[in-house]
């Protein structure tokens, strides 16, 4: 690690991106004075080639991202073609932090940084989505629904909260869409209240939303919710704590690296990463272990014999 260019989003978290830049390159130059880092504002109006121009032009060797899954969905998206020249830093800015919580980075921003400056490394899958990439979940359905109705401003302010009491609202709604999901193993059709692929153990920020998956396992993790009303919800809570969602009876999980999905409705929407992506179809495929993070050592267990 030698250049690092440093990416933040004034509209990420509460608004706190620029700032988070200018303390972590001040916090880089007391800690390590040898490191060269450079800020730039990313955004939706700014043009993903103007990234990777300024990226190569300091010779950068890595990308610390500050904000949230859609800021790195942003910045993944932008280098996809080029991303095994670079390591990847996560400095959590975002409402959610999504990914952050599944490496078991540290949310504190001293803590956050000193991971990156470390240089312990961790390659992780991320996927494709038609022309887009996918980095931590994708929805369909009430999830996704829900997700379009609250704006920047209410997540900022309420964070989590907003989006379980939105949640609610439409469950009791009970719109299904007719759905058709083909993997290389699986051909499954029917209609779905809720539909989730994600790419680890946590949605939402939530990490324990399903026990049998880890970031690095070359799989989408797919569940289909037929139904789901809000007393079902309530009685299988303790076993959704436990990471256990995918036992529920009537739902259909499985893990697939390819699929496609299709809808019978002209236009259902789909939710990657937090933000708004293509309507229905949709071809998805893993790139396993394509992205190299910067992560937390893993403590190793003391041997007490």
């Amino acid at each position: 690690m030698e250049k690092l260019l440093v990416f933040y989003n004034k509209r990420s978290g509460k608004d706190e991106g620029e700032k988070l830049a200018r303390w972590f390159q001040d916090y880089v130059k007391e800690k390590q004075p040898e490191l060269y880092v450079e800020l730039a504002e990313t955004g939706p109006s700014i043009d993903d080639a103007e990234l990777v121009k300024k990226a190569e032009a300091i010779e950068a060797d890595t990308l610390v991202i500050i904000g949230g899954d859609g800021t790195i969905h942003h910045i993944v998206q932008a280098f996809q073609k080029k991303l095994s020249q670079y390591h990847v830093g996560l400095l959590p800015g975002g409402t959610v932090n999504n990914l952050a919580r599944v490496l078991e980075i540290p949310l504190k921003k001293e803590e956050a940084a000193d991971v990156i400056l470390e240089g312990n490394v961790r390659k992780i899958d991320y996927g494709q989505v038609n022309d887009e990439v996918i980095i931590s979940t994708l929805t369909i359905g009430i999830l996704a629904d829900t997700a379009v109705w609250i704006s920047q401003e209410e997540k900022q302010r309420y964070g989590s909260w907003i989006f379980i009491k939105k949640f609610f609202k439409s469950l009791l709604k009970k719109k299904k869409y007719h759905l058709d999901l083909e993997t290389d193993e699986e051909h499954w059709k029917g209609k779905s209240q809720l539909l989730t692929v994600t790419m680890s153990n946590s949605v939402g920020g939530f990490t324990n939303f399903d026990d049998s998956a880890t970031p690095d396992d070359g799989k989408f993790h797919v569940t289909i919710v037929p139904s789901l009303d809000i007393f079902r919800f309530i009685f299988y809570l303790p076993r959704i704590m436990r990471g256990k969602f995918y036992t529920i009876p009537g739902i259909t999980y499985f893990t697939a690296k390819r699929m496609k999905i299709q809808a019978q409705e002209k236009s259902v929407g789909t939710r990657t990463d937090g933000d708004t992506t293509d309507d229905l179809p949709v071809e998805l495929s893993v790139v396993s272990k394509g992205l190299t993070v910067y992560s937390p050592k893993k403590k190793k267990l003391r041997n007490s014999s």
